[in-house]
């Protein structure tokens, strides 16, 4: 009954969401960047809603915590779809629509967010990780608008985030390699804690050394531009894919978001290019 009663405060919070983008955002910014703005500030929301309601709900493990963000993302589709076309009228290529990512389209990142949240509240915030925590969101929300409205800035943010991560995570490799073991605790799925704590930490330099050269190698392809910005933003999408499971340990839903930004920046930059 908790759990549900916190979906009802999603559907409420997503048709004021909506009605604030058609109401204000849409006549100001146009329908793409308010499709992209709403997006982002209904997912944050509900995000924040989620990490003050989950001590309420009592899950009593992350097993339940899955359960309960599966059970909200289905109902969440179910009422979007079923309801949207049935009782709103909608036709089936808008909804199909939204969850095309190459068409500038982010509502993907609601149901994403609404199925870890859950879990990522279970796990917890803790107070060292808040600060880097939220402005890693508000950096990657920036970079999503950047990537619609200014993909040259979006891809140099890419650059610079990629090109800051790799000498940083040399340096751990060879200081302090057992740095992000730690993030084991973070991790919203067992099997990706256990191998933080197993295999991880025993080969913690070689693995992060790797990484820092995959980072290093995706700054570089990215700055060179064309062709290679776009084998740059694959490798930047499976790495962010890769690291997702450690919850808040990778700022979760910043991977999605920035995913998403690397996706569009590429298809931007492609399309001016003619390529």
């Amino acid at each position: 009954m908790k759990a549900a009663l916190c979906w009802l405060a999603f559907a409420v919070m997503a048709v004021v969401n909506g009605g604030f983008r058609e109401a204000i955002l849409k006549p100001r910014i146009g329908e793409a960047m308010a499709h992209v703005v709403s997006t982002i500030l209904l997912t944050l929301t509900i995000l924040g809603v989620t990490f003050i309601f989950i001590p309420w709900i009592q899950p009593s493990t992350l097993s339940e915590a899955w359960l309960i963000g599966a059970v909200w993302c289905t109902a969440t589709l179910a009422f979007e779809f079923l309801a949207g076309h049935y009782v709103f009228g909608n036709p089936w290529e808008k909804f199909i629509a939204d969850y095309k990512p190459a068409n500038g389209r982010v509502w993907v990142l609601v149901p994403l967010t609404i199925l870890v949240s859950a879990p990522l509240a279970f796990v917890g915030l803790p107070a060292q990780h808040v600060i880097p925590y939220l402005m890693s969101l508000a950096v990657g929300s920036l970079m999503l608008v950047l990537s619609i409205g200014r993909p040259h800035w979006c891809r140099w943010m890419l650059v610079a985030l990629f090109a800051y991560a790799a000498p940083y995570n040399g340096w751990l490799a060879m200081s302090r390699p057992e740095e992000y073991v730690g993030f084991a605790q973070l991790a919203i799925i067992p099997l990706v804690a256990e191998y933080v704590r197993g295999p991880f930490k025993e080969h913690a330099p070689a693995i992060i050394g790797a990484i820092a050269v995959g980072q290093a190698l995706i700054a570089g392809l990215m700055g060179l531009g064309g062709r290679c910005f776009t084998i740059g933003a694959i490798g930047a999408v499976v790495f962010l894919l890769a690291i997702s499971p450690l919850g808040v340990g990778s700022a979760l839903p910043f991977s999605f978001i920035v995913g998403l930004a690397a996706i569009f920046t590429s298809s931007r930059l492609a399309d001016a290019q003619g390529i």
